[in-house]
């Protein structure tokens, strides 16, 4: 199993690892990488990998078979071969920024209205949630994204810590996912926003809730019976 080092270290830029597997020349598969596949609605990390002075940009980091598989731009990595990764950083903390801000949106609307996730999307130019909310009442959602910058003003730390699934089945108010928890995972990693919220998570956020700016609505749009999406931006 490949080591996941984002998932303990969220601010790691660089790391060495060695190529474990190499696929039509440019699937490259490393013995452990700092690199966040595109999984759970959030875009993927980009950056390069360096061998012997050559750089091979990373194009596409997606998670395949339980392996996370780097696209590179040209061939010529082996198996075997010793590199240095470097993440494109201004684009991994903007996501983390979204990502972040997306946990502090959903947990405003799951505290105060009752609503769950029933799906996301998060790139570097804006997010996505859907929530199950029954009526499309634009101002009640303008006031929970109001009530979501007034959250972040507190400047609240997060933090990130595992729990056995039984710990997190027994306390309803942990996932804010309609769909629930997968059903293989025993361990399951939390995401928490001291003071405010917990969810289950597996991705990259800010250390401190200041770190994502101000919330911006971008377009509210009725999905239909009891689903509503809120496109939204952050700014400095």
């Amino acid at each position: 199993m490949v080591e996941a080092l984002y998932l303990d270290d969220m601010f790691r830029k660089r790391f060495e690892a060695e190529v474990i597997s190499v696929t039509d020349d440019k699937y490259v598969v490393l013995s452990q990488t700092a690199f966040y596949p595109k999984s759970g609605g959030v875009a993927n990390d980009l950056g390069v990998l360096i061998h012997d002075n050559e750089r091979f940009d990373v194009v596409y980091v997606g998670k395949f078979g339980g392996k996370i598989s780097h696209e590179v731009d040209k061939p010529g990595l082996n198996v075997g071969d010793k590199i240095q990764g470097e993440l494109d950083w201004d684009r991994r903390f903007i996501l983390m920024r979204y990502h972040t801000a997306a946990h502090v949106l959903s947990g405003a609307f799951y505290r105060n209205l009752g609503a769950k996730i029933t799906g996301n999307e998060i790139s570097i130019d804006q997010g996505r949630i859907d929530f199950n909310l029954e009526n499309f009442d634009r101002t009640l959602i303008e006031q929970e994204v109001q009530n979501s910058n007034n959250i972040i003003d507190q400047d609240y730390p997060v933090e990130v810590y595992s729990l056995d699934r039984e710990e997190v089945e027994n306390d309803p108010d942990l996932t804010k996912l309609a769909m629930g928890l997968p059903k293989n995972i025993k361990e399951i990693r939390i995401v928490d926003i001291k003071n405010f919220d917990r969810q289950p998570d597996g991705g990259c956020h800010v250390k401190s809730l200041k770190e994502i700016g101000k919330i911006k609505i971008k377009k509210l749009v009725n999905k239909g019976k009891n689903n509503r999406r809120l496109y939204f931006t952050i700014e400095e």
